[in-house]
């Protein structure tokens, strides 16, 4: 499973008491011995709190071969399910994306500024949704665009994991 770095440093002291040099040698090096500082982490940062005065950085480590897709969603969920006061969260319904590269908008339509650029795979989290440009990619054929708060922006429901043109229990804008 995913565990935050943090969570697999041994000990009673966080990891950042264990880095600083605040335990004697012996024990220092025991617990950095347990500290995975070779496996590729993916991590998450932010601001929280009354005029977003508090920065949160969440590292994960994943098993080798998981999917960026994979350990996105896995990140997603684990930073979702974190108690941070002041924060607040994102609303939304979560949907995993498909395609790569696939823009955010500032509007419904592809003329529109691009506000943010996706990786493959990402998990986006849709308030709502409108009917904008027609968008025709392959054989497929939409003009509902999908809003994530998140970016601010719009993404069309094309690349959106869903069977259906309009996202299933997203409210229309």
């Amino acid at each position: 499973g995913t565990q935050p770095a943090a969570a697999q440093a041994s000990g009673t002291q966080p990891a950042a008491a264990q880095a600083s040099g605040t335990q004697p040698a012996a024990a220092q090096a025991a617990a950095s011995a347990s500290v995975d500082l070779v496996s590729r982490a993916l991590h998450t940062t932010g601001t929280v709190g009354e005029n977003d005065r508090s920065i949160v950085a969440v590292f994960s480590l994943h098993p080798s071969g998981t999917s960026f897709a994979t350990a996105t969603a896995t990140l997603t969920t684990l930073v979702k399910s974190l108690p941070v006061n002041g924060a607040v969260p994102i609303t939304g319904t979560s949907f995993g994306t498909w395609g790569s590269g696939v823009r955010v908008r500032a509007a419904a339509t592809t003329q529109s500024s691009i506000v943010a650029t996706l990786p493959a795979g990402a998990t986006v989290v849709v308030a709502c949704q409108t009917r904008g440009e027609l968008v025709t990619i392959d054989e497929y054929r939409n003009d509902w665009w999908a809003y994530l708060p998140a970016y601010g922006g719009y993404m069309t429901n094309i690349y959106i994991s869903s069977p259906d043109n309009v996202l299933p229990g997203v409210p229309v804008c």
